[in-house]
C-alpha cells in the first residue's frame, strides 16, 4: 500500500509541473550558455583581427558566422552578427590598418552573414535548430514519400505514380495517400495539392497527409472530401487551403467514383475507342475555405484495357495559355504512352508538363489489364 501511494504521488499534477518547469529552466540556461559561448568566440576572434590585422584575415570570422546560424535562434543570431559586424567595420573605416582588399573581404563576410541569416529564418519556420535538423528533414521527406506508397494490387490491376517538386526541392506541395481494404477489394486514392510550392508547402503536406491517411478507410468514400474539408476548416491555417481529387475503385467489378475539390478533372481512357475522355462532373470548392460542403462524384466502370488518370494543376498549367491547351497536351502524351503500353505513363505525363521545374507536378494512373 505504501509503495502504491508513492507511485501515485510521483505522478501528481504538482510533481509533473515541477518536472516540466525544471526541464524548461535547463533548456533556457542551455540557450543562454550557447549564446554566451558564441559571443565570446566572436569577441576573441574579432579582437585578434584588430590586434594583429596583418596576420589575421577577415575570413576567421566565417566559421562562427556559419555555426551561429545553425545553433542559435534568429533573435540571438542577430545579436552575434551585430558584434561581428562591429569588428569587421573597424578595418573598413580606418580604425585598424590592414592593407589592401579590406573592403572586398568585408563584403564577402557580410554576404555570408546575409545568406546564413536567410537560411536560419527558413530553418526556424520549420522548427529546426542544429545539425540534427538536416536528418530530421530527410526523415520527414521519407515519411511523406511513405504515405504516397502504392499498395500491392490484385492481379489484373496496375498503378503508377510520379511526383516532381518545384525546382527539385526536397518537399513537394503535391502528395498522394492510398488505402486498400483488408479484403483487397476497395482501393481509395486521394491526390492533394496544398497551397504553396516546394519546401514552403512541405510541412503542410506532411501534416495533411497524416490526417488524410487516418480518414481514408475510416469514413465512407462518398463522405471523404466533406470530412477532409471539415478538418482543414478547423485548422484555420493562413492560406491553408488545398485542392484534392478522391478516387474509390471496386477492384472486383471495376466500378469507380471520383470526387473533386477545386482540382483539375480526371481523365478516362477507353480501350474500345482508344481515346481519353475528360470528366465533366462539376468540382466542389477547394478544401479549407467553406464549411458544410457536399461534393458531387462521377461514376463509371473500368473495363479490361481501360485507364484512369488524376493529376495536379502543375501538369497542365502554362503561363499565358489556356488550361484547356494544357489538358489537350497532357492527354496527347498519355494517349501515345498507353498505345505503346508504356510502363511509366504517369512519369511521361509529368515529364512533359509545360510548367517545367517551376511548379510541383503529380500524376497517378490506374490501369485494368
Amino acid at each position: 500500500m505504501t509503495h502504491a501511494t508513492v507511485v501515485l504521488a510521483s505522478r501528481s499534477p504538482r510533481t509533473v509541473a515541477r518536472r516540466w518547469a525544471r526541464s524548461h529552466s535547463l533548456r533556457r540556461h542551455w540557450d543562454r550558455l550557447r549564446l554566451v559561448a558564441f559571443v565570446l568566440a566572436v569577441f576573441v576572434t574579432g579582437a585578434s583581427l584588430w590586434l594583429w590585422p596583418q596576420i589575421v584575415p577577415h575570413i576567421v570570422l566565417a566559421p562562427w558566422v556559419v555555426l551561429a546560424a545553425l545553433f542559435l535562434p534568429v533573435r540571438d543570431l542577430l545579436f552575434v552578427y551585430a558584434i561581428a559586424t562591429v569588428f569587421l567595420l573597424g578595418p573598413v573605416v580606418g580604425l585598424v590598418d590592414t592593407g589592401p582588399k579590406t573592403e572586398l573581404a568585408f563584403l564577402g563576410v557580410v554576404a555570408l552573414m546575409g545568406t546564413m541569416y536567410v537560411l536560419a529564418e527558413s530553418r526556424a519556420r520549420l522548427g529546426i535548430i542544429g545539425l540534427t535538423g538536416e536528418s530530421m528533414l530527410v526523415d520527414l521527406r521519407e515519411r511523406l514519400e511513405g504515405s504516397s506508397r502504392i499498395p500491392d494490387l490484385p492481379a489484373g490491376w496496375r498503378a503508377e505514380l510520379a511526383i516532381r517538386s518545384a525546382h527539385g526541392e526536397a518537399f513537394a506541395g503535391d502528395f498522394l495517400v492510398t488505402a486498400l481494404s483488408e479484403d483487397n477489394r476497395l482501393l481509395e486514392v486521394v491526390l492533394v495539392d496544398v497551397s504553396g510550392k516546394g519546401r514552403q508547402a512541405g510541412s503542410r503536406s506532411l501534416h495533411l497527409s497524416g490526417a488524410l491517411s487516418g480518414l481514408l478507410g475510416s469514413v465512407p468514400p462518398a463522405d471523404f472530401l466533406s470530412a477532409a474539408n471539415s478538418y482543414l476548416v478547423r485548422q484555420r491555417w493562413e492560406e491553408g487551403f488545398a485542392t484534392a481529387v478522391h478516387l474509390a475503385v471496386d477492384l472486383h467489378t471495376g466500378a469507380y467514383a471520383v470526387g473533386r475539390a477545386g482540382h483539375p478533372p480526371s481523365a478516362l481512357f477507353r480501350q474500345g475507342s482508344g481515346a481519353w475522355e475528360v470528366d465533366i462532373t462539376p468540382s466542389g470548392p477547394v478544401l479549407g475555405i467553406l464549411s458544410d460542403v457536399r461534393y458531387e462524384r462521377a461514376h463509371g466502370v473500368l473495363g479490361p484495357g481501360d485507364a484512369l488518370l488524376i493529376y495536379s494543376d502543375g501538369v497542365i498549367e502554362n503561363p499565358g495559355r489556356d488550361l484547356a491547351d494544357g489538358v489537350d497536351r497532357m492527354l496527347g502524351v498519355a494517349a501515345r504512352a498507353v498505345v505503346r503500353d508504356a510502363l511509366a505513363v504517369a512519369d511521361e505525363v509529368v515529364s512533359a508538363a509545360p510548367s517545367g521545374m517551376s511548379d510541383d507536378r503529380a500524376a497517378f494512373v490506374l490501369r485494368r489489364t
